[in-house]
């Protein structure tokens, strides 16, 4: 389980790294796009069309595996006012069910992302498959946050996962 929870560490460092490397260049390239156009009179399509697919990159990489579950926007009124054994049960039933609908959405959302290399973007003529492919690794990390999450609200420590 250590090994484990090394790997996990050891992935959202790299994710925040490439993420935060991934932020740069969006403002980099924004600012080369200005300058061509404003400075140089020269518009650069390519520019608006690859910060857009890196902060779909960004967005999707930095949701599933560098922000904590407790860093994601909630609307936990509820959550604070319940009892610890009424978080455990809205934990495990909210697990079961967004978990459960992710994984029942799967097939259909890797069959459309591989669909999609019939199709590429309009300026770089990149492969959609590729562009969209971010967001089977959200959707696969995802189901396995709740999974985990599942796991450690009927573990025998569900206390610390509620006080989270």
């Amino acid at each position: 389980m250590q090994f484990l929870a090394s790997m996990l560490a050891r992935i959202r460092a790299l994710a925040a790294i490439v993420t935060t490397l991934l932020f740069a260049a969006i403002f980099l390239i924004f600012l080369f796009a200005i300058f061509m156009r404003y400075v140089m009179q020269q518009p650069v399509a390519w520019a608006d069309e690859l910060n857009i697919i890196l902060l779909l990159w960004v967005m999707f990489i930095a949701g599933a595996l560098v922000l904590r579950d407790n860093e994601h926007v909630a609307f936990d009124i509820g959550w604070n006012a319940a009892p610890p054994k009424g978080r455990r049960a809205m934990g495990i039933v909210g697990a079961v069910a967004f978990g459960g609908l992710f994984l029942a959405a799967l097939p259909g959302t890797w069959s459309y992302i591989t669909f999609l290399w019939r199709e590429r973007t309009t300026v770089l003529e990149w492969r959609l498959d590729l562009v969209y492919s971010c967001y089977l690794v959200f959707f696969i990390a995802v189901i396995l946050r709740f999974g985990a999450k599942l796991l450690r609200l009927l573990g025998p420590h569900w206390r610390r996962v509620v006080d989270e």
